[in-house]
């Protein structure tokens, strides 16, 4: 046995042992064959499965992301048509306004300027009516006051 246990000592580890290496080898080949193929036949396929449909619903996804967005470009382009519009209307119905409260005005200054002179006229009338009757109530008070008024005047021994 002690020969036993110095051989063993004396060869080391037994994957360094050049006799069984074609062993070691074959298994080896064996081995990387096997998982070559499994690899091949089973993980490669369901990979490339599985990449090939997430491109699909990535292009999928861009497609219908490129139509939205052709929409919201054409949408937008239809709301700025209309909001332009709508500005034009809004400012043709404000110009349209302003001409209207401009004739208006126009029209109820023209109307308040005859009144005022047919009220001018008026009071010029009345003003002269009230002279004419002042002169007149005057001439009939100077006549009933002038006698006393020289009698007040004149000494009383002139009589």
């Amino acid at each position: 046995m002690a020969s036993n246990s110095e051989k063993e000592a004396s060869i080391g580890m037994p994957q360094l042992d050049f006799s069984n290496f074609d062993n070691q080898a074959f298994w080896l080949v064996v081995f990387l064959i096997s998982v070559f193929i499994v690899i091949k036949i089973l993980v490669i396929p369901r990979m490339d499965a599985t990449l090939t449909n997430r491109r699909k619903i990535i292009e999928e996804d861009i497609q219908e992301a490129e139509e939205f967005r052709d929409l919201a470009l054409e949408t937008e382009k239809t709301l700025n048509l209309e909001i332009e519009s709508a500005r034009e209307k809004a400012n043709e119905i404000l110009r349209n306004s302003k001409d209207q409260v401009k004739s208006n005005t126009l029209e109820a200054l023209s109307e308040i300027d005859i009144k005022i002179n047919e009220m001018a006229q008026e009071a010029s009338e009345n003003i002269l009516m009230l002279k004419k009757k002042a002169s007149k109530e005057i001439q009939a008070l100077s006549k009933k006051l002038a006698p006393e008024v020289v009698k007040a005047i004149l000494p009383k021994s002139i009589k």
